[in-house]
């Protein structure tokens, strides 16, 4: 498992990268074994997604008081939810590059994309699900708020993914535009179909 200071050097090039400097790549390991050890940014997401789902598990009991399933099911659930989107957007890389021919960049790819989560799982899960929670508890303002709290989270977490992709691919932009649409819409649409498939939406 990484520790925190390749974590931090990490996290370090990705900033780099996002402002436009290709020194970014330096820490990053794209070899075979690398792009297996990028994973390990599931464990550092972990603290965070404990945290997310205990509120997605209070706002789902609040939605639907009448349902006896357990806790463990639920979470064993969210499990498999995530999970499927660390998978898809690997797979959704992988196809794509083969589709729009960049497979040598396919690899740094992913391992920037695993990285990259590691504070946007933070950012999701410890800040804006709280809040998302505690606002829904009163109408008006505070339900305005955290709707728009987590559209410039989506905003800001696309615009900072484009900068990467803009540094590390270079290229005719729509193969860029294609990249991120296409490997979002993917994580998004499996997301929601699970998710009604296991009875853990909240819509």
């Amino acid at each position: 498992m990484p520790s925190y200071h390749e974590v931090r050097l990490y996290l370090g090039g990705l900033w780099l990268l996002i402002r436009g400097d290709a020194r970014g790549l330096r820490p990053f390991d794209i070899s075979d074994e690398g792009v297996l050890r990028s994973f390990w940014a599931i464990a550092w997401c972990a603290p965070a997604l404990i945290i997310g789902w205990i509120f997605r598990r209070l706002e789902y009991l609040r939605h639907f008081p009448q349902r006896e399933d357990y806790s463990f099911i639920f979470f064993l659930k969210m499990l498999v939810l995530e999970a499927a989107q660390w998978i898809v957007p690997t797979v959704a890389l992988v196809a794509l590059g083969l589709i729009l021919r960049f497979m040598p960049l396919v690899r740094i790819l992913i391992v920037l994309r695993n990285w990259f989560t590691v504070p946007l799982a933070y950012a999701a899960y410890v800040i804006l699900a709280p809040l998302a929670f505690l606002s829904d508890q009163h109408a008006g303002l505070a339900g305005y708020g955290s709707m728009a709290l987590a559209a410039t989270l989506l905003i800001a977490a696309l615009f900072l993914m484009w900068c990467i992709l803009r540094t590390v691919m270079g290229g005719p932009v729509m193969i860029r535009v294609a990249t991120l649409g296409l490997v979002v819409l993917a994580e998004i649409i499996v997301a929601r179909e699970l998710e009604n498939i296991m009875g853990v939406s909240l819509t």
